[in-house]
């Protein structure tokens, strides 16, 4: 009994000795599991990091008065952007385009510049269309230190901001399109005109310029018009607009509102004609509600003057978004390709900076990219004119709307403006008018 007792300790010891063993071999089996699964998280995080997006911010109007060209026009960034990360985007990394809604309300693009500033951590902004929304978000990103490059805020005020540099435009000023206005009501043969213009800095800064332009022609301006924005009716100021009888109607302001103007003037018996600035180019108007009743009217906006380069730019555009008239479409995606263009210039080093840094950098370089001298690159050109920055040589981009020659106020020295025409309810070019340098 004791020897057989013996053995059965002998073996309990033996058993438990095992099961001990592998209770450990189970336990290291584990903790290599659990390393495992800790390294694959962190190259999972390094390889995460290494191809995180740079992002830009996009401030355009998807809502209120503007919301028709809203879409169409940042489709212009969204083609670049799509170009650039076809073309392995810029140090590996990919771009990616954050777009908020500004409503076309100064103090809604106000609160959406803070929120791609402060939440979305964009290092550019592109935006935004309405001049007083661009006015009242530069507000908030000229002390924040952020670019702000507008494609298609054209008033006057924004030469003279106090920006530090941080504020740009790709399009031309209205100091120049309103010229070109005058001249072509006078060429046209109007003697008198009513200006109805959107009460804001857009809508006063060219509708200024067109009178002082109309007038020293021989040209009458018999009424100055301004309007609010998003109202039901607008009688009271067609009323006012078509009291002194005149030939034609300079009509600044935008579709949503502009169409209903349109209509009430035709309602209240006026029967002249009407010149249209940029804001009512496109098929919102030509072929929305008074269509039949401004068929062939003609109207100025800031154009191209690289014909062969737009056309490639409208292909690619139609193909990937359908056909538009909607101007700064051109504009827009130049200024996309600017910031690209000042990311790489900067060099990898780029990647390593703070938001605020990076802004900085992008401010940088922009004249250096755009400005003569340096090796001219245009329209789809990317890898390309990476491939010179990245040898250290200057470029010089040519844009879809034209050199793209930054001044001292961040405006485009030499540019075009466009003389189109509502027909079969489209906006068609049929001129082009060199200005500037």
């Amino acid at each position: 009994m004791k020897g057989g007792g013996g053995q059965n300790s002998f073996e309990s010891i033996f058993y438990l000795r095992e099961k001990k063993k592998e209770q450990e071999v189970d336990v290291m089996k584990k903790i290599v599991v659990l390393m495992l699964i800790i390294l694959f998280l962190l190259v999972s995080t390094v390889v995460a990091g290494a191809q995180e997006s740079i992002k830009i911010g996009a401030l355009f109007s998807l809502t209120g008065a503007l919301a028709p060209y809203g879409p169409p026009i940042v489709n212009g960034a969204k083609l670049a952007v799509e170009q650039i990360n076809k073309s392995g985007g810029i140090f590996g990394r990919k771009l990616k385009l954050i777009i908020r809604d500004t409503a076309t309300a100064p103090a809604v693009g106000r609160d959406a510049a803070s929120k791609l500033i402060n939440l979305d951590k964009v290092v550019a902004i592109i935006g935004a269309l309405s001049s007083g929304d661009t006015v009242a978000s530069s507000s908030i990103t000229i002390p924040a230190g952020i670019l702000l490059i507008s494609p298609a805020s054209t008033s006057p005020m924004l030469t003279d901001l106090d920006d530090n540099d941080f504020v740009f435009r790709t399009c031309v000023s209205d100091a120049l399109q309103g010229v070109v206005q005058g001249k072509l009501a006078l060429n046209l043969g109007y003697k008198t005109a009513a200006v109805i213009y959107v009460n804001n800095p857009y809508g006063k800064g060219l509708a200024d310029v067109f009178k002082k332009r109309y007038e020293a022609g021989g040209g009458k301006v018999v009424a100055m018009v301004p309007y609010e924005e998003n109202k039901p009716s607008y009688r009271g100021e067609v009323e006012k607009a078509i009291a002194g009888n005149p030939d034609v109607i300079n009509l600044i302001g935008y579709p949503v509102d502009g169409n209903k103007m349109l209509v009430e003037s035709v309602e209240l018996g006026y029967s002249g004609d009407y010149i249209f600035s940029d804001g009512m180019k496109g098929e919102a108007v030509a072929g929305g509600p008074a269509a039949k009743y401004i068929e062939g009217t003609f109207g100025t906006a800031p154009g191209s003057l690289e014909v062969a380069v737009a056309e490639d730019f409208e292909r690619d555009y139609k193909k990937a978004f359908g056909s538009s008239t909607v101007p700064f479409r051109a504009q827009c995606y130049d200024a996309l390709a600017l910031i690209a263009l000042a990311i790489q210039k900067e060099g990898p080093s780029f990647l390593n900076m703070s938001q605020r840094e990076q802004a900085k950098a992008i401010r940088d370089n922009l004249r250096s990219v755009a400005n003569p001298p340096g090796v001219k690159v245009t329209y789809n050109e990317f890898s390309k004119a990476f491939e010179l920055l990245s040898k250290g040589e200057d470029i010089n981009y040519q844009g879809v709307s034209g050199p793209i020659t930054f001044d001292k106020n961040g405006d485009v020295m030499e540019g075009a403006i466009e003389i189109w025409q509502n027909f079969k309810g489209k906006a068609r070019t049929i001129w082009i008018v060199k200005v500037g340098a």
